[in-house]
Formats: structure tokens, C-alpha cells, sequence
């Protein structure tokens, strides 16, 4: 139910004739937190992180931050357009990129490390070919595997 009241406060704030006296930190917070919830509502698992920061800084930096003031110089006539709100929805947008981004990209590394860390048992060697060429009769001795041909099989039937 907090979800649904947040962006509702935030469109009433955005397009009421009302002046706060903190409206600048409001307009970054703001970006900041809507920025933040678009970057994650996207799989970034099947999606190239490059990909979502592009997508997320054309919605929310540049339509969101910049379109949504003359959106709402032209809804609401008696608010006055101001420079200084474009440039503090472009800050708070930019620095919810770059720390989601870097946070994102840190737990896939993370989890990728964890996975390989459990693909190897410490102080054993895996048990993975380490070339994948094919065998003769004598390189299968060697490595332990079997080299079974057709006529082996039929000289030992006669």
C-alpha cells in the first residue's frame, strides 16, 4: 500500500502550485528514488547491464528529468519554470544510476565467485579434461581413458 502512495504524493507535488521550502533536495530525492526502482524492476540476468543503464538514463534522466518540468509548465501555467529543479532531477537521476550500477554489477561478480568457488574443492585439481583433442590408442593410456576401435572387437570373435 506505501507503494501506491509514494508516486501518487509525488505526482500531486509535481503539478501543485505549492512551494516547500526544501524543493530543491525534494526534487533529487525524488529522482533519486524513482531512478533507483526503474533500474531494478528489470531481470538483469537475461539483459546486458550496459543495456539497462542506456534504457535508464533515457527514461528517467533525460524524459523524466528534463521532460517532466516543461510537462508541467504547460499543465500548470501559474508554476513558474525553473532551471536549477531540471538540474537537481538530472543529479539525483544520475547518482541512482551509477550506484546501482555499481551495486549490481558487484553482486554478479560476487555470485559468480561463489559459484566458482564451490566448482572447486581447495587443494584437489579438477577432474575436467584439460584439452579436448581427440585420442589415439596410446595418448588413452595415459590419460586413462579407453580406446575401443572395430577391429579390435572383431579380431577377438575369430
Amino acid at each position: 500500500m506505501v507503494a501506491i502512495r509514494i508516486p501518487v504524493l509525488i505526482r500531486y507535488l509535481g503539478f501543485a502550485n505549492i512551494h516547500l521550502p526544501y524543493d530543491k533536495l525534494i526534487h533529487f530525492v525524488t529522482f533519486f528514488v524513482l531512478t533507483t526502482e526503474f533500474y531494478f524492476v528489470f531481470d538483469t540476468k537475461l539483459k546486458s547491464l550496459k543495456t539497462l543503464r542506456y534504457i535508464t538514463l533515457s527514461i528517467c534522466t533525460i524524459a523524466g528529468g528534463i521532460g517532466s518540468e516543461i510537462i508541467q509548465s504547460l499543465v500548470n501555467p501559474n508554476r513558474i519554470f525553473d532551471p536549477l529543479d531540471i538540474a537537481f532531477n538530472i543529479s539525483g537521476s544520475l547518482l541512482s544510476v551509477g550506484l546501482s550500477s555499481w551495486y549490481q554489477s558487484s553482486a554478479i561478480k560476487k555470485s559468480k565467485e561463489q559459484r566458482n568457488r564451490y566448482r572447486h574443492v581447495p587443494g584437489q585439481e579438477p577432474d575436467i579434461p584439460t584439452h579436448t583433442t581427440a585420442h589415439n590408442s596410446s595418448d588413452a593410456d595415459e590419460e586413462g581413458y579407453v580406446s575401443i576401435q572395430l577391429n579390435d572387437t572383431a579380431a577377438d570373435k575369430s
